[in-house]
């Protein structure tokens, strides 16, 4: 009876890390520093803008109620907002969807589902999404940004904006 238990706490676990295909979301390193600064989904070539920041300005809550378990450093978590805009003034389908996206430093990767907090106009040029409740790495350094999209196949798609550099809120 404990070994049933124990497979069934193990495939529990494994699927904590998979999305709704049952595909991992963990994406490896190598393939997250190799992805394109720009693909074409369904026959839209799209690039990524990023903007990543911490915000350091004084508010409601303590630095010390904001600070997490990961670090003492003040300010709130890490925040990004990701755009990934159709080249050529053409329209993004509807059915095109951010579905994961991770930031870099160095070797340190920070994986989020993204949500698109603003409704998409229909005319839309590019999809909007933002993540929240990141690490918190310090102000000026550099990070890669990748996104997952998926298109209105159900196919994957990998895009990155390189060298972003976080910005902090004083």
């Amino acid at each position: 009876m404990s070994r049933i238990w124990s497979v069934v706490v193990c495939l529990a676990t494994l699927q904590c890390f998979a999305d709704s295909t049952g595909a991992e979301t963990l994406a490896p390193l190598e393939a997250l520093r190799g992805a394109p600064k720009s693909v074409e989904v369904d026959g839209v070539v799209v690039q990524l803008k990023a903007q990543v920041w911490r915000d350091f300005m004084p508010g409601f809550l303590s630095d010390t109620a904001t600070q997490s378990q990961e670090s003492a450093v003040p300010g709130r978590p890490m925040i990004a907002t990701l755009r990934v805009i159709a080249r050529n003034g053409l329209q993004i389908p509807q059915r095109i969807r951010v579905d994961v996206a991770w930031v870099i430093l160095g070797d340190l990767i920070w994986e989020s589902r993204p949500s698109e907090e603003q409704p998409r106009d229909p005319a839309a040029h590019e999809v909007a999404v933002t993540m929240r409740n990141g690490p918190k790495w310090p102000p000026k350094a550099v990070v890669d940004v990748v996104v997952r999209i998926v298109d209105t196949n159900g196919a994957t798609h990998l895009l990155a904006s390189r060298g972003q550099k976080i910005e902090a809120a004083m």
